[in-house]
């Protein structure tokens, strides 16, 4: 099995529910471990993350955790088992919020 990580990957998008948050972008920390039977290209994976995450503007965290769910298994089949960790640094002034997924397939 092969693991790879990705670390505090850090990009601007939209995300929230608030009225405000649906029309500024704002900062998205991502910490992901996939462990997989096959090879995984962490910059490719660092691009489908931003990528997806401006096409789909989840409204809320755990939105955006239920879909990598469902679509890395679907874009790795050999995916056995996930870390997701998705934060938003800079929404509350003190603190770094977010929310971890850990899931095993």
């Amino acid at each position: 099995m092969i693991s790879v990580f990705v670390k505090k990957l850090s990009f601007e998008t939209i995300i929230g529910m608030l009225d405000f948050e649906r029309h500024t972008k704002q900062k998205v920390k991502i910490s992901a471990n996939l462990i997989a039977d096959e090879f995984i290209n962490y910059a490719e994976l660092c691009e489908y993350f931003i990528t997806k995450f401006n096409e789909k503007q989840f409204f809320k965290i755990e939105d955006a955790l239920n879909f990598f769910k469902k679509d890395l298994k679907a874009k790795f089949l050999t995916l056995k088992h996930i870390k997701l960790k998705i934060t938003k640094p800079d929404i509350i002034e003190n603190a770094e919020v977010g929310a971890v997924l850990k899931y095993t397939y």
